[in-house]
């Protein structure tokens, strides 16, 4: 699992430049906008039933498409550094089911080199998905509450790992890495636009 994720890392650090273009400096700004595309679903233990994933790229459910999106506005509170970020996801999931998430929570900046930057967040998600009981496969674990067609769960500590690929002054390549431990780890890529 660790080899995966280390090669998508190294493969997305390949294609880019390694050197800072001289001609753009650092401007602050005070607010920014996070457009991208949801993603690909990495489980990190063997799935009970991957039959009712048919999006899964291999047979035992250990990597799984959604089809999807992911929206997010970031207030800075100290120059581009920290930021309170509002974010909303809606995809299809690895049973090709609707859900979705929402989430608040701070943004920190833990890593900048010349273009590349890495920031964490946490704070409180609210994940659901339409209820795989509606599934023949499917054995309800009690991880998820139910409400009418819905099953969520509500996390304190949800988060996101983000890294930033500079473009131009305000515009930056943004890959995210969400850590729904301990069962997956799903990956979105898209744009970044600070203003």
């Amino acid at each position: 699992m660790f080899r995966i994720w280390f090669t998508l890392w190294l493969l997305v650090l390949s294609v880019l430049p390694l050197t800072e273009n001289k001609a753009q400096q650092y401007t602050e700004f005070r607010n920014s906008v996070t457009v991208k595309a949801f993603g690909l679903s990495v489980h990190l233990k063997e799935s009970p039933y991957p039959e009712i994933f048919p999006n899964r790229l291999d047979n035992k459910g250990y990597t799984t498409l959604n089809f999807g999106g992911i929206i997010g506005y970031d207030r800075f509170l100290v120059r581009n550094d920290i930021s309170v970020r509002v974010e909303q996801g809606f995809y299809a999931d690895c049973a090709a089911s609707m859900a979705g998430f929402s989430h608040v929570g701070f943004r920190a900046k833990i890593f900048r080199s010349g273009r590349h930057s890495v920031n964490g967040g946490i704070g409180p998600t609210l994940v659901y998905r339409h209820d795989w009981n509606r599934l023949e496969q499917y054995i309800d674990d009690g991880y998820f509450k139910k409400r009418g067609d819905w099953q969520y769960k509500f996390y304190w500590y949800g988060g996101e790992f983000e890294y930033n690929y500079q473009l131009s002054a305000q515009n930056d390549l943004s890959l995210t890495l969400i850590p729904g431990i301990p069962e997956l780890i799903s990956i979105g890529i898209g744009f970044r636009r600070r203003y």
